[in-house]
């Protein structure tokens, strides 16, 4: 589930209701301020797993759907990280790097294994085969 799609389906649905509806309306909706949202909606800032339970609750989303966006948030932050030329191929470092529990970060390499997103090609050398919205 990608959250940022969620909420900007939510936010022109409501203003396919209400002409008049803002950005800053939606926002308070939400509980949060309408700069950070206008971030998040544009890319311009990573959802985090607190906002994605924050807005996922506000917009009734199930509890699957909020950890499935969880995941998917853990999942953008390896990519975005394997990206990098100091990248190391190792979950202990990974969880590091981004403070994640090591089980989140084995839960999300998994879930990129089987998207194939991430091909591990030997212990040391780790692929990204597709461009994600990370």
């Amino acid at each position: 589930m990608d959250l940022r799609q969620t909420l900007t389906a939510e936010f022109d649905q409501r203003r396919r209701r209400n002409a008049r509806y803002s950005l800053r309306a939606f926002a308070r909706d939400l509980g949060t301020d309408h700069a950070t949202l206008s971030q998040l909606l544009r890319g311009r800032r990573v959802l985090s797993p607190r906002l994605v339970r924050q807005f996922g609750r506000r917009l009734h989303l199930s509890d699957a759907d909020i950890a499935d966006a969880c995941e998917q948030h853990h999942a953008d932050a390896i990519l975005r990280l394997a990206r990098l030329a100091s990248f190391r191929p190792n979950s202990r470092w990974i969880a590091t790097r981004t403070g994640l529990p090591l089980d989140a970060v084995n839960a999300a390499l998994a879930r990129l294994l089987h998207q194939r997103q991430l091909v591990m090609s030997s212990a040391d050398r780790w692929t990204i085969t597709v461009i994600s919205h990370a």
